[in-house]
C-alpha cells in the first residue's frame, strides 16, 4: 500500500520519479540514475587510487564521448573491498549503457582491469551480464532541472558566456 502524500506548499513542486522503462534505475522527467556496488580484488584500492589521478584528469574527454552524463561519483568503501558508482545521465537505460560501453569502454577498462573482482574488458561479449548483476536502482532520486540534458546545459551556458561578452564588450 502507498503512503498518502500530504498536499501542501512543501510539496507544490513534487517531481514525478518513474523506474527506468528499459533497465534499472530512477528516472525524472529526461535524467535518469543508475548506481551500483562492485566487489575488489585484494589489494585492488591500492591499484585504484594509483590509477584514479588519470582516470579523473580524463574524465572530460570520456564524459563528451559518451555525452550523457551530469554527475558521476565513485567511492571506496567497506574496508576498501568495494567501490560504489553513481551516475546521472540523460534518457533511458539501455541506450546509456551502449554508450557508456561503446565510447567509454577504454577509459574504464584503463581504471577497472586487474582492480574490480571479476571485470572483463567492455568489449567482451558477457560483459553487460556480469555488470548487470551489482546495478542498484535506488530508493530516492532528486533532480534539479529534471528536463534539461546536458546538451541543453551546455548550450545556455554557450549563449549566457556570448551574453555576458557582448555586455562586456558594450560597457568598454
Amino acid at each position: 500500500m502507498a503512503a498518502k502524500i500530504v498536499e501542501n506548499e512543501k510539496t507544490a513542486k513534487a517531481q514525478k520519479v518513474t523506474n527506468q522503462p528499459d533497465g534499472p534505475g530512477l528516472r525524472i522527467g529526461k535524467r535518469g540514475v543508475i548506481s551500483g556496488i562492485v566487489p575488489l580484488v585484494p589489494g585492488g584500492a591500492g591499484m585504484f587510487r594509483d590509477r584514479l589521478p588519470q582516470f579523473q584528469a580524463e574524465a572530460p574527454y570520456w564524459e563528451d564521448r559518451i555525452g550523457t552524463a551530469h554527475e558521476f561519483i565513485m567511492f571506496l568503501f567497506d574496508n576498501d573491498t568495494k567501490l560504489y558508482f553513481s551516475v546521472i545521465f540523460d534518457g533511458d537505460f539501455k541506450p546509456y549503457i551502449d554508450d557508456f560501453v561503446n565510447k567509454g569502454g577504454p577509459w574504464f577498462d584503463s581504471l577497472f582491469m586487474g582492480v574490480v573482482d571479476g571485470y572483463k574488458k567492455m568489449s567482451d561479449p558477457g560483459f553487460l551480464g556480469w555488470f548487470g548483476q551489482f546495478l542498484i536502482g535506488g530508493e530516492f532520486f532528486y533532480a534539479s532541472y529534471p528536463e534539461a540534458t546536458r546538451r541543453d546545459v551546455e548550450k545556455a551556458l554557450r549563449v549566457s558566456n556570448a551574453f555576458e561578452y557582448l555586455l562586456d564588450q558594450a560597457q568598454s
